[in-house]
């Protein structure tokens, strides 16, 4: 007979990211996907509410799902934003998916279970500022940094209020390769990483083997980078 296996949600399955952890763990865990892909609206604050109190007796989840701006691939055409000429409902649409959401799915995910491990995914520029001179004809979106800023401190808000039966950490992800950048683009990073590259997808995994098991058992509130040395400079 088959052995239950403990249960695990991964918001943004459908992504780069998401994908690739569902892979992963598939076979060590039950995984629960969540994606607007497939009809999950994250940031209906009663479709999560009903989803965490149908699906309880959860071993942890990975919120992967976020709006980016992305830098415009080769040959593609681009925008460039100035903060200051953007219209605050863009702001608000960055907050609404990468801090508001988040939360909500992670409180959500702590009224319906009597432990957990949780894992937000940020980026390097929710630490510390782009460098806007690595992009051609583009500036990588204020509401994506300070969204980003904001769920680091979330984080490490209800890690601290809810331990010890619940942990709740930040992986801190550099830039992730996906085969289709612009050579400038990847160029201009490879100059400030120190491992000269951007990571890939198989460099995702391992620290959410570490957070997820329990050897990791006094890992809270931690902000853990894997951005290639980027932010030791």
């Amino acid at each position: 007979m088959k052995k239950n296996l403990p249960k695990l949600v991964i918001t943004g399955s459908e992504g780069l990211i998401g994908q690739k952890l569902c892979r992963h763990f598939a076979g060590r865990f039950e995984i629960l996907k969540l994606d607007l892909a497939l009809g999950h609206d994250l940031t209906d604050e009663n479709f999560v509410a009903t989803w965490f109190k149908k699906n309880k007796n959860l071993y942890g989840m990975i919120i992967c799902h976020a709006r980016n701006a992305i830098a415009p691939l080769a040959g593609a055409e681009s925008k460039k934003v100035e903060p200051c000429d953007l219209p605050l409902e863009e702001l608000r649409i960055f907050f609404e998916i990468n801090a508001t959401s988040p939360f909500n799915v992670c409180r959500n995910f702590i009224k319906n279970n009597k432990n957990g491990v949780l894992i937000n995914i940020s980026s390097l520029y929710g630490t510390v500022s782009p460098h806007h001179n690595i992009y051609k004809n583009f500036v990588k979106h204020i509401g994506y940094s300070m969204s980003k800023a904001a769920l680091n401190m979330m984080t490490k808000y209800l890690a601290t209020y809810y331990a010890p039966n619940f942990r709740l950490n930040t992986v801190i992800f550099g830039g992730v390769s996906d085969q289709k950048q612009d050579p400038h683009f990847l160029a201009e990073y490879g100059k400030l990483a120190p491992l000269k590259r951007l990571m890939t997808t198989d460099e995702v995994v391992s620290v959410f083997d570490f957070l997820l098991d329990q050897k990791s058992s006094y890992v809270t509130g931690a902000e853990i980078f894997v951005d290639g040395g980027w932010t030791a400079w």
